[in-house]
Parts: C-alpha cells; sequence; structure tokens
C-alpha cells in the first residue's frame, strides 16, 4: 500500500478534525438537553420541597407539609431479627461473591415492619399510613453522592444502615430456603425507635397522614432528624444522568485538542 502523501495527510487531518468538531457539538447539545429536560424540573420541585409549609397535629391542611415529631407502634415493642427493638424496621441479607474479575453483590431476602404506626407531637397522635396504600417505596441504604433516588417514590431515611457477617437465626428462621449463597453473606438492617425524631412529608386525609396524590411534588418522605440526606439522594438522579454527556464532552475536547497541536506542530 502506497504512503500518503502530504496533501492526503493534511486532508486526513482537516476531516478528523471537522469529526471531532461535530462530536464536541453533538455532546454540548446532549448537555445543554439534560440541563433543561432533566436538571431544571428536578431543581425546581427540590427548591419547592424546601419550601413545604410546617404543620402540626391539629392544623387543617391537605397538601404536602412537612412535620415533625416521633412514631410509635400500637402493637407490642418490635424487635429486628438482630433482637434490637425498633417501631419500624427493615433487614435484609446480602450475598457478595466474586464474577470475574468484579464482585458482585445481590439481594437474597428481605423483610420489614412499618405498620400500625402512630405520629406524635407532645401530647397529640395521629394515624400513619405514608406507605400502606400500594405506593412505591425506597429506602436510602448508602452514605454518598452515588446513591440517587427518584422523586416519585416514597423516601424512607432511617439513619445509619448497620451489618453484621453473621445471619441472625431468626433472619435465617424466616429467610428459611432463600439464603442460598455463593459467596459471603452480610446481614444489614436500618431501625428507629420511639424516642427518635423524625421528619415527615406527607398530606392529610380524614384525620390520617397519608401519602400525597399524584401530581404532588413527592408522594411522602419519612426521614431520621432532617430531610438533607433525601435532598441529597434526590439532587443526584438528574446529576448521573448528566455526568455522561460531561464525561463525553470532556473526551471529544481532549481528543481534538490533541488533534489540532499535532497537526499544528506538523505544519511548522
Amino acid at each position: 500500500m502506497a504512503p500518503l502523501t502530504a496533501e492526503q495527510k493534511e486532508q486526513n487531518g482537516s476531516l478528523l478534525i471537522i469529526l471531532m468538531l461535530l462530536c464536541s457539538i453533538g455532546a454540548l447539545l446532549l448537555f445543554d438537553h439534560g440541563v433543561f429536560s432533566k436538571l431544571h424540573p428536578n431543581v425546581v420541585a427540590l427548591w419547592k420541597l424546601r419550601h413545604l409549609p410546617e404543620h402540626r397535629i391539629g392544623d387543617r391542611f391537605e397538601g404536602p407539609a412537612i412535620l415533625r415529631g416521633t412514631l410509635e407502634t400500637t402493637d407490642t415493642e418490635r424487635q429486628t431479627p438482630a433482637g434490637n427493638p425498633s417501631v419500624v424496621y427493615y433487614a435484609w441479607v446480602e450475598d457478595h461473591y466474586r464474577s470475574g474479575r468484579s464482585t458482585t453483590v445481590r439481594v437474597i431476602c428481605n423483610i420489614g415492619e412499618d405498620e400500625q404506626l402512630v405520629f406524635r407531637q407532645g401530647t397529640s397522635t395521629l394515624p400513619f399510613e405514608l406507605f400502606h396504600h400500594d405506593e412505591h417505596i425506597a429506602l436510602v441504604k448508602k452514605d454518598g453522592w452515588l446513591e440517587s433516588l427518584p422523586m416519585q417514590r416514597v423516601a424512607i431515611d432511617l439513619g445509619r444502615v448497620t451489618e453484621w457477617t453473621t445471619v441472625p437465626p431468626s433472619m435465617k428462621e424466616r429467610c428459611k430456603d432463600g439464603l442460598y449463597q455463593r459467596g459471603t453473606l452480610y446481614y444489614k438492617e436500618a431501625r428507629i425507635t420511639s424516642s427518635q425524631p423524625m421528619v415527615v412529608v406527607a398530606c392529610q386525609q380524614d384525620g390520617v397522614l397519608r401519602s400525597c396524590p399524584p401530581g404532588s411534588v413527592v408522594p411522602g418522605i419519612l426521614a431520621l432528624g432532617s430531610l438533607d440526606r433525601v435532598l441529597q439522594v434526590f439532587a443526584e438522579l438528574p446529576l448521573n444522568w448528566l455526568r455522561g454527556p460531561a464525561l463525553l464532552l470532556v473526551i471529544v475536547m481532549g481528543y481534538l485538542c490533541s488533534a489540532l497541536l499535532k497537526y499544528s506542530g506538523g505544519d511548522s
């Protein structure tokens, strides 16, 4: 195959630069689309969420509102499979095993108790049914900037998730034959007690705290102490979508700059 002439090399270089320019423009357009279609609506929704009115039991309200208090159960004091007292808890078993060069994590069993609840502010109480009517719920399990949740879910933040490498006998009994393991099993649980301060975003219907109807800024939130952690995972969802176009833009611009330096150096 005959070597390329200087003129052909120059033409190839020009075509490469034009191609990279087109790719960079496409990446910019994709990034702009993400900003306006993904980020902007979520920013507006988060602003509305942060500025929801705060109410107390006895106030007349219907739309989403913030309430601060504690949760109690009308049942006897509950215990997690690990024997810890709780009002609400979620427990699950993860199987961590090697798959090729990476580690795969799968949840092989999960249980929880979150019914027969009452929300308390001082001496006043209201029945609490935030996630008792087939709502889609999501538990915040991790700390960090990569976990994300859609705002269409009822978000539950029970604080720090505790972990054991030994599965409690009570959990084994309730999971029965579901604990088929490929690697190392980890038992994890998140829980709250009746003395811990909770923040709730909910609607009031017939004297009951319930999830909000479709079209509300969020269907509901149950968070330990503050809404900060839930707001963070809500914000991560559009940001994760934007990180892909941003990375593509950086790569394309890097190649473009490299090609420009190469051919400008060759011409000199």
